[in-house]
């Protein structure tokens, strides 16, 4: 992440559903998310719909991060439940062209 900006810098990372619960208290994983939340970088986490990725059923959600947050959402984590947002694609013709 840039430091030396006025703007810094936003990033938007895709997790499965485990990124938010595994790891032991004290452990890889969970000092991570604490180190994330203690910086006050994680401004919001958006749940996507099911089977977003072809044939599976995880859990997909974007964590975005930045390093420049408004004062007003200072100590804040915005959560977006975007599982219903969306709207099946048709199936492929099967039929030669």
């Amino acid at each position: 992440m840039k430091h030396n900006t006025q703007l810094g810098s936003r990033i938007a990372e895709v997790h499965n559903g485990s990124s938010l619960f595994t790891g032991d208290a004290g452990q890889g994983e969970s000092n991570i998310r604490r180190w994330i939340i203690e910086n006050d970088w994680l401004e919001a986490i958006v749940a996507l719909p099911l089977n977003m990725f072809y044939n599976t059923g995880i859990a997909t959600y974007i964590w975005v991060l930045t390093n420049r947050k408004p004062e007003r959402r200072k100590g804040r984590v915005q959560l977006i439940d975007a599982t219903q947002w969306y709207k099946p694609l048709q199936a492929a013709s099967q039929e030669p062209g």
